[in-house]
């Protein structure tokens, strides 16, 4: 994969690409809070089944709050503006001078906007169709992939979510969007039934819903029904499809806790929970993403 470089609002930003002679679609994938794309490839293998399958990939960078330091987990963790409000990373008023941002630049970035001009870009070089252009994220990459579907429905056929919220109010896509969602059982961060839980960032405690609340409203944003009818359930992996016009599926993974389902476990158990292999969630999501392709 190659870094293509990418101003955007006056910030130096860029994105990861990977793009075969001839590809048969292309992902963009979204890592979450502290994570960087390089991070995010290494822990799910996708620029390898991108070579296998042979589509193109984009994996872009969420913004830093001081963008010009090194990304760091903890104190310089790149995030995403998916519309979550609690969960904002420190900064001081001194850093933001410094790097010649206001504080409403660091803290709501247009990354709408940004993740838009990442697709016009690649379009340019490989001439990407929307309808074959997938977009997956894990946590607050997730968050982002429902605010990106909720707001630019038209630019992406498909879309996949691993361990995060909608934050989106009232989500109104102006077409329904095929989805897969996927979470852990034990996530310790995205607990199912909600909760409070403690910020790595902040360590401060933070409600988060239950996971139902997010399936149901976006259920209801692309028309589909509410109420899962559950698919299959073998090994402790648990499919719902919700019946409507486009294919809508949850599947619920037994002993996973904040990890991308059959990963590398680069995240601190202490923080993130158990991992699992019962399921590759790459290969899930492609195998969702290849039936539009």
């Amino acid at each position: 994969m190659k870094r293509v470089p990418f101003n955007y609002g006056g910030v130096s930003r860029e994105y990861l690409l990977f793009a075969p002679s001839t590809p048969c679609g292309l992902v963009v994938f979204l890592h979450g809070k502290g994570g960087t794309a390089i991070w995010a490839d290494r822990e799910t293998g996708w620029s390898q089944l991108a070579i296998q399958e042979e589509f193109a990939l984009a994996i872009p960078e969420g913004l830093p709050p001081h963008p010009l330091q090194p990304s760091n987990f903890l104190s310089n963790p790149p995030r995403w503006n998916d519309g979550s409000k609690s969960d904002r990373s420190n900064k001081t008023e001194a850093s933001t001078t410094d790097i010649g941002l206001s504080s409403s630049a660091i803290e709501e970035p247009d990354d709408v906007g940004f993740l838009t001009a990442v697709l016009d870009d690649v379009a340019n070089r490989l001439g990407a169709e929307p309808r074959r252009v997938f977009m997956a994220g894990f946590s607050n990459g997730a968050g982002m992939t429902f605010r990106f579907a909720a707001e630019r429905a038209n630019r992406i056929a498909a879309i996949a979510l691993v361990a995060g919220h909608c934050w989106v109010a009232e989500p109104k896509p102006v077409r329904p969007v095929p989805t897969l969602y996927v979470v852990g059982t034990v996530d310790p961060l995205i607990p199912l039934r909600g909760g409070d839980v403690r910020n790595p960032w902040t360590h401060r405690l933070i409600h988060r819903p239950p996971v139902s609340d997010t399936l149901e409203r976006w259920a209801h944003a692309i028309g589909c029904s509410d109420i899962p009818v559950t698919e299959s359930d073998q090994g402790g992996v648990q499919m719902d499809i919700y019946p409507g016009p486009v294919p809508y599926q949850s599947v619920s993974i037994g002993g996973l806790g904040h990890h991308w389902p059959g990963g590398k476990r680069q995240l601190n158990p202490r923080i993130a929970g158990t991992p699992s292999d019962a399921i590759n969630g790459t290969e899930l999501v492609w195998e969702f993403f290849k039936q539009f392709v």
